[in-house]
């Protein structure tokens, strides 16, 4: 019989195929992403912090030589510390019957236990009840009572000031007398069976449904590959794609064939890939706005981090700390000058806002792609550093927002597909030009792993925190030039 784990119940209630292939097959299952791996990393985090939330507690997590848990070490040390009764233990770790879970924190109280499961989400989910139901029937099915069940979350309204108040980080809720956790605990023995009997014979038959995507599941490539090739999936911003299915209405022809309403992008973008036309350009509106700029064009982007827990005073769990920026300022006969800054610190944001007061003049003409974050990161810095507030918010009132044609399909290649964003719109227009490559960058090849490194390079040894500089300055570098070569093209179109 297969263990089955916390991880791999809350699999079952997401969706009996994706579990039945996590312990079956999972070789199909992809590894995964930046994304992912950031939002494991601040569960780390944050799970370390939890660690303190008590005195006097024991951590029983163990790895053998290959760096993997050792999960028959972890039950023996758990067994080990409930005989004393005296301290917290952080990972308590227990098996009944081939039913494995641990627990973050097991408090002991008078009369038996707290059970205390750890998020690193500012709010609770219904997946977070289940998952600790399913903590307290195993404990209870192993011989302790447990008299509390808490789940402790990040409080986003907590502003640090001075050492950190775990008891201010942490939101403390009381679960027991969820209506979903007494339903789970009251059905968790039949789900269980059933969980078993799902593992011993084939794959479950799930059709393809809105919770597919809602849940943002692992196996929803997997899932959809039967479906032809281009299908309702790969049209920008195409809403109830699964009742749409269900219709019969899969491909872009089956799309024009039902005369479903479109937006001016799914037009285009439809009518480029069914008539094979590569570029679309709408002469009037480009040139309309290309009429906004002036020069010298200052083409900025921010890169930033969001600690889940504040590392500095006055700061917030996951506010938006603005790390670096780089700056290409590009002049009428087409020269350009660069510039750029990297913090050194954990909220730089005070050096940022002085260089960036420096380098862009007031009533410059700044240019973004996809501006709205740029605009709420020097909106911050405005309302952080009232001595530089009427520069920064002239500068954030100033920017011009170069995904503007791209968004409207004043400007389409065909390469783009769905998407708009810098990573699409660059490569449609420039394949194949090494200069221009995010893949062959040292180190950093998107936002994302550019916000997961930053806190790694402050703690790193010289030689490392220079590799990650270079890697971190040359990306954001790239982003600015791309910006420069787009706004390029954009000015070829009207010729």
């Amino acid at each position: 019989m297969k263990t089955i784990s916390k991880s791999k119940y809350i699999l079952y209630k997401k969706c009996p195929k994706l579990f039945w292939n996590s312990i079956n097959n999972p070789i199909i299952m992809p590894e995964p992403d930046e994304a992912a791996q950031g939002v494991f990393e601040d569960g780390k985090i944050v799970g370390d912090y939890a660690k303190k939330y008590f005195d006097n507690t024991v951590d029983v997590t163990t790895f053998d030589k290959n760096g993997n848990l050792n999960i028959g070490k972890m039950i023996a040390l758990t067994v080990e510390e409930l005989q004393d009764g005296i301290n917290t233990i952080a990972e308590a770790s227990f098996n009944y019957d081939n039913i494995f879970c641990s627990v973050d924190l097991l408090h002991p109280v008078e009369g038996g236990y707290e059970i205390y499961e750890v998020k690193a989400s500012t709010s609770i989910s219904n997946y977070h009840i289940m998952d600790i139901a399913f903590q307290k029937h195993v404990l209870e099915l192993a011989g302790l009572n447990i008299v509390n069940c808490f789940i402790l979350n990040i409080n986003n309204k907590y502003i640090r000031q001075g050492d950190l108040d775990l008891h201010k980080l942490f939101n403390k809720t009381k679960v027991d007398n969820d209506e979903l956790f007494i339903y789970t605990l009251n059905n968790i023995e039949n789900e269980i069976n059933e969980l078993n009997f799902i593992l011993e014979n084939e794959q479950p038959n799930i059709e393809i449904s809105q919770n597919c995507k809602s849940s943002k599941c692992q196996l929803f490539e997997y899932c959809h590959s039967h479906l032809p090739k281009p299908n309702v999936f790969d049209i920008y911003d195409m809403r109830g794609c699964y009742s749409k299915i269900k219709k019969g209405i899969i491909t872009f022809e089956d799309v024009i064939n039902n005369n479903i309403k479109l937006g001016k992008y799914q037009k285009v973008q439809i009518e480029s890939y069914l008539n094979n036309i590569t570029l679309t350009v709408d002469k009037e509106a480009v040139n309309s706005f290309l009429n906004k700029l002036k020069y010298p064009i200052y083409h900025l982007d921010f890169e930033s981090i969001t600690p889940p827990v504040p590392l500095s005073d006055n700061a917030w769990p996951y506010e938006q700390i603005t790390t670096q920026y780089s700056l290409h300022i590009e002049h009428e006969d087409g020269s350009l000058d660069h510039k750029e800054f990297l913090g050194d610190s954990v909220d730089p944001r005070r050096e940022i806002a002085l260089q960036l007061c420096e380098d862009i003049p007031m009533d410059s003409c700044v240019m973004a792609f996809n501006k709205s974050f740029e605009c709420k990161r020097l909106e911050e810095l405005a309302s952080l550093y009232p001595d530089l507030n009427v520069h920064l918010l002239n500068i954030s009132n100033n920017i011009v927002d170069l995904a503007d044609p791209f968004s409207d399909a004043s400007y389409y290649h065909k390469d783009m597909g769905k998407r708009y964003s810098i990573k699409s719109v660059l490569p449609a227009l420039y394949p194949n030009d090494p200069e221009l490559d995010y893949h062959s960058l040292p180190g950093v090849h998107n936002g994302t792993e550019a916000k997961n490194i930053y806190l790694k390079m402050l703690s790193s040894d010289e030689n490392t925190k220079k590799e990650i500089r270079h890697g971190l300055l040359e990306y954001c570098k790239l982003d600015t030039l791309a910006m420069v070569k787009i706004l390029k093209k954009l000015k070829e179109s009207i010729n």
